[in-house]
């Protein structure tokens, strides 16, 4: 899958789909095509503590913060159940996640540049434990 673009929707703000959680005062941004599994992999993590940002439509700040759109509503959807209330609050865009297979068991440090900012990008595909991984590995971020 091709990274996807964020788009400019004001000064110093660039919109993408995607789905936000902050886990350990670290931002991760999941992406990945409608129905591959982002707002199921956030609920993982805020079953695990996270808090989310934002579900569906993400904005990158130019200060380097994700956070909802202006008006967005604090909800989640959780497919199969609807949508549920559920807190947000921006985040330092920390780290991204691709929900695709990964190119090793043992991957080469990848990183992403989007709206100005270069942070690490994981390829992996949703998976049940998935949630379990992506936190703990965000406490250990440097």
């Amino acid at each position: 899958m091709d990274l996807p673009e964020a788009h400019r929707v004001a000064p110093g703000r660039h919109a993408i789909h995607a789905t936000a959680v902050s886990c350990s005062g670290r931002g991760l941004l999941i992406l990945g095509p409608s129905g591959s599994g982002k707002s199921s992999v956030a609920a993982q993590m805020i079953a695990l503590g996270a808090t989310l940002v934002s579900d569906d439509r993400v904005e990158i700040l130019e200060d380097g913060r994700l956070a909802p759109p202006p008006g967005a509503s604090a909800l989640i959807e959780l497919r199969g159940l609807g949508l549920v209330a559920c807190p947000v609050a921006p985040a330092p865009f920390s780290a991204s996640l691709l929900l695709a297979a990964p190119t090793a068991r043992l991957p080469e440090p990848e990183t992403l540049d989007l709206a100005g900012h270069r942070v690490p990008l994981l390829r992996h595909a949703a998976a049940p434990d998935l949630g379990a991984k992506l936190t703990l590995w965000l406490r250990a971020l440097p």
